[in-house]
């Protein structure tokens, strides 16, 4: 066996995991740290074959681990009509009619010159790419995609997309993926018109004279959703290869993929991790949380729980862990869909659980019972305290159990942030939205919105931190989300020039790191994520050393080079 590493990483200034340390260099061979020291004990295991990547006084630290991610959905978007990149109107509306153009000419080659038949083909963003951005069924091809900003399109239109795309059916999803932006062809092909119901837990904006707008949210997405054709399984693959390379390039070397299950209209996407795994191109680590759809009452738990044990079995045969179950408890607060403990301010409503609390109980004491942990989603202050007492119920019931975790909480009372530790509940926190939100003062008033994320209050219950970055809801770049939960503030973005919210509630730098590291790492991936001698070889080196830059300019911070298992899988080019 040869003494000599295969890669040597120098010149750098190593955080652990947990804190920072003296050693300034890495060592790894077959796959693993095998050093951990100064620049010559590393180099002295330099023999002529090795790679040695020269980290410019960055930090080496252990891969990002994303907590939370939709990795396939947004690959897919990312090959098809993606609109994240726009900033004005103008921008946003030109992409889409240079898609429509594209599909158009796509469709007239397919069918010989007949632009509305013919079956899935290529996509139309202006990338190009795959069939993530056109779909077809029972002969129309749709138009699919999405990315538009709220604080762009306040509230859109289907006029908006009918003077661009008149004839084939349009639906846009919002940045977050909660909302749909429909044109009068998709409407008309889901039925939905002025004498459609107001769904449960949602809307579909009507006009003033009744009619509906083209813009849905939760509930009303769902009355549109099957109608949209659903990714194929070659579509999502080459989703979740192109997440791959993108997450990559963030410093994301591991990632727990948020809902394995159809959702939204949108197609389970767990064939695509199984095929990848198979055939070697999903070289990260990963593991995914099986979806407990909306609605689902306390009758439907014991055939959906014996139905996740079948799930997880054939997935961690195959290599995919699947020991998490996701449900969303709640909406969101910005479209009044998150369910609180007092009401709204316009309006005289709290909001609705998507799942009530008598089931939420069953569902986590048999999932617990069984090894599942819960994954959920929860924005209201109301969500969070049923989400508590159901993980209470299971933990008096069963005793200690799986490590669940509750991701957004974007509001939690005061009487419930200490219940957190106590429960061994972790913290699954999105740390780039911990900014002022003037959206969200609109709907909730400024003392409650003042309140939000209060990640120093869970972290002092003695709870445990992991995060992620619910891409493609927002953006996937670990960096900007450790400044955020330092500094309560972006000096970019909508937030720009805000004041911070409630800075007290900031973490350090160190816990921000630990979160994204070995914090998501032992959460959904059941690895340390250290820099230890022994561990896979999952590291990333930044550009700058975060811990020599003033606290305000950590945004500045990217990543230089990217490791995964011990082969360098990304390198920043110099400028």
């Amino acid at each position: 066996m040869t003494s000599f590493a295969d890669l040597c990483i120098v010149s750098g200034r190593v955080f652990d995991g947990r804190v920072r340390t003296r050693s300034t260099a890495v060592a790894v061979a077959g796959g693993r740290i095998v050093v951990i020291g100064d620049d010559a004990a590393v180099l002295a295991l330099r023999g002529p074959e090795t790679r040695v990547v020269d980290a410019a006084g960055g930090a080496i630290l252990p891969g990002f681990v994303d907590a939370h991610v939709h990795a396939v959905f947004a690959g897919v978007e990312r090959l098809s009509l993606d609109l994240t990149s726009a900033r004005s109107v103008e921008e946003t509306l030109e992409l889409i009619a240079r898609a429509a153009a594209s599909l158009d000419a796509a469709c007239a080659d397919a069918a010989g010159g007949n632009t509305e038949g013919g079956g899935t083909v290529g996509g139309g963003a202006a990338g190009g790419g795959t069939a993530g951005g056109s779909t077809a069924t029972d002969d129309v091809v749709w138009l699919t995609g999405g990315g538009w900003s709220h604080e762009l399109f306040p509230h859109p239109t289907r006029q908006m997309l009918d003077a661009i795309v008149p004839d084939r059916p349009v639906a846009l999803s919002d940045a977050g993926h909660h909302t749909l932006w429909a044109n009068s062809r998709a409407l008309e092909i889901a039925g939905i018109d002025r004498g459609t119901p107001q769904p449960a837990n949602g809307h579909v904006y009507v006009d003033e004279h009744g009619e509906p707008t083209g813009y849905l949210n939760e509930g009303g997405v769902e009355l549109l959703a099957p109608f949209i054709p659903k990714s194929t399984d070659e579509d999502m693959l080459a989703g979740l290869l192109e997440a791959q390379d993108y997450l990559w390039s963030l410093g994301v070397t591991g990632w727990h993929e948020a809902i394995l299950g159809e959702f939204n209209g949108k197609a389970d996407c767990t064939a695509a991790y199984l095929a990848a795994i198979a055939d070697g191109s999903l070289r990260s680590r990963v593991s995914g949380a099986l979806w407990i759809p909306p609605g689902t009452t306390l009758s439907d738990v014991p055939g959906l729980v014996s139905e996740f044990e079948r799930r997880r079995a054939e997935n961690e045969a195959a290599g995919f862990p699947s020991s998490t179950c996701k449900a969303m408890v709640d909406g969101v607060p910005q479209g009044e869909t998150a369910a609180l403990l007092s009401p709204y301010c316009s309006h005289p409503h709290s909001g609705e659980l998507h799942i009530d609390a008598e089931t939420m109980r069953g569902l986590a004491v048999e999932l617990d019972a069984r090894g599942f942990a819960l994954h959920l989603h929860i924005m209201g202050d109301r969500g969070t305290r049923v989400a508590l007492d159901a993980v209470e119920a299971a933990r008096r019931a069963n005793g200690p159990g799986p490590r669940h975790h509750f991701a957004h909480l974007s509001m939690v009372d005061a009487a419930d942030v200490s219940r957190f530790g106590p429960l061994g509940v972790t913290a699954n926190i999105q740390g780039l939205w911990a900014t002022r939100d003037e959206s969200m003062i609109a709907v909730v008033g400024e003392q409650r919105a003042e309140r939000a994320y209060p990640f120093r209050e869970i972290a002092e219950s003695g709870a445990d931190l992991a995060m992620g970055s619910d891409w493609p809801v927002s953006l996937a770049d670990p960096w900007q989300a450790i400044h955020v939960a330092v500094n309560r503030a972006h000096p970019l973005g909508p937030s720009a020039g805000a004041p911070p919210l409630s800075p007290a509630q900031a973490l350090t730098l160190e816990e921000a790191l630990a979160a994204y590291t070995s914090g998501s790492s032992s959460l959904v991936l059941e690895t340390a994520g250290r820099v230890r001698v022994g561990e896979r070889a999952d590291l990333v080196v930044s550009t700058i050393d975060p811990f020599a830059v003033p606290r305000e300019e950590l945004f500045r911070i990217g990543t230089a080079v990217t490791i995964v298992g011990g082969d360098v899988v990304f390198q920043r080019t110099p400028e």
